[in-house]
Parts: structure tokens; sequence; C-alpha cells
């Protein structure tokens, strides 16, 4: 039996490609040690967190409040060094320019042997499986059995770049999140519809989608 179904158009607002930007970045989170997979959600993330103010813009477009309170705001995310960093990886995404990525990595001492090892041989297996995690395993002593270790990684935009890719991703949530939040307290001053009242396809004819109940903003714990 097949049953055929429609779901009701849901409209697309700034606030939802927020959270589409957080899915990315807790799947990141999630996959981390996978090098396969990692970089399939840093890519969604990077077009996610940049259509935030796209839409916002769509939204309001036609409201001479937001145009008058939004270049200011526009202009400040334009100078902030980890919006315009994530922004140009953005643009060499959807260009099909590849960038690279770099990583550090380690592995999780084990709790027995009390944050260091003695010994006259030691080895150490990394490799990765054929799904993209990594898989590492170390051996103590000529004689030891191999144990498996927890590995540890942190992803990096160039080789000398201290700041983990995680931690300027998070950062553009927070900041974004930010001028959503801003928006919000401004909105009855302005005189604006709450953000899940209006749709990114709304035409020039003022039809909309249905409407969402409003959800508190949130932001993503690292």
């Amino acid at each position: 039996m097949e049953i055929l179904g429609q779901m009701a158009r849901v409209p697309v607002t700034a606030r939802q490609k927020f959270e589409e930007a957080a899915y990315f970045y807790n799947g990141m989170f999630a996959h981390r040690t996978n090098v396969v997979v990692f970089p399939y959600y840093l890519s969604g993330f990077l077009s996610a967190l940049r259509s935030v103010t796209m839409y916002l813009q769509k939204q309001y477009t036609h409201d001479e409040r937001f145009a008058a309170w939004y270049p200011a705001k526009q202009s400040e995310m334009n100078a902030d060094p980890v919006l315009k960093n994530l922004n140009v990886k953005r643009v060499a995404v959807v260009h099909r320019e590849p960038f690279d990525l770099y990583f550090r990595k380690g592995y999780k001492m084990p709790e027995k042997y009390g944050g260091s090892i003695t010994t006259t041989h030691f080895e150490l297996r990394d490799e990765v499986d054929p799904n993209g995690w990594i898989r590492m395993s170390i051996r103590v002593g000529a004689d030891g059995e191999k144990e498996p270790v927890e590995p540890r990684i942190s992803w990096h935009f160039s080789a000398d770049d201290p700041s983990d890719v995680m931690g300027y991703c998070h950062s553009g949530l927070q900041k974004l999140d930010s001028v959503l939040k801003e928006l919000a307290e401004l909105r009855l001053e302005m005189g604006l519809q709450v953000d899940e009242e209006i749709s990114a396809s709304q035409g020039e004819d003022g039809v909309t989608g249905h409407a969402l109940s409003p959800r508190d903003s949130h932001a993503v714990s690292r």
C-alpha cells in the first residue's frame, strides 16, 4: 500500500536558517573524528550560516524601519574577522573552489597510565576505517596487547592558525544569534511582525505561508 501526501509549505525565515546552521554545527561536532563526513557538515554549515542575513533582508526588505536599522548592523558584521573568514570559505564552496583543511591529532591517555607512559617499547597505530572514522590504538611493551584509544582532533583553516574550525563556527553562530535577538527586542518598537509570520518567499502581493508559533532563540553548546 502507498500513501501520497503533501506537507504544508513551511515559511523559511532567518531564525530557521540559523537553526539549520546549528544543526550542521552539531553534526560537525558529532563527526569531528570522521575525515569524510566532517567536511560535508562544514560545507552545509557555511552555506546555512551565510543565508541567515540573506533571509533576514528578504523578510524585511520593504520595511523602512528595518532599512534604517540594518545598514549599521551589516557594516559591523562585514568588519567582523570571524564572519568575514567564514564567508570567504562559503564563497569557495559555492564556486566549487576547494579550500584546504588542516588538523592536529592525538589521543586521550587511558586513565590507568596516570597521565604518562614509561616503557622501552611503544607502538601507536593510526588508521581510517572504510566509513571515514579515525581509529587509534597503542601497544605498551613488546609483549603488550593492542589497546584502542580515543582519538582527539582539531581542525584548522590554515597550518599556522591555532584556532579550531569548531571555535570559528561556534563564534559565528553566537554573533548571528545576537543579531536576531537584538531585532527580536526591537520588533515591537519598530512595528514589525514576529519572525515566524513572514515567509522569505513572500511576494509583493503580501501573501505569506502558514504562520508558525514563535520559538525562543537558543545558542548551541560546544
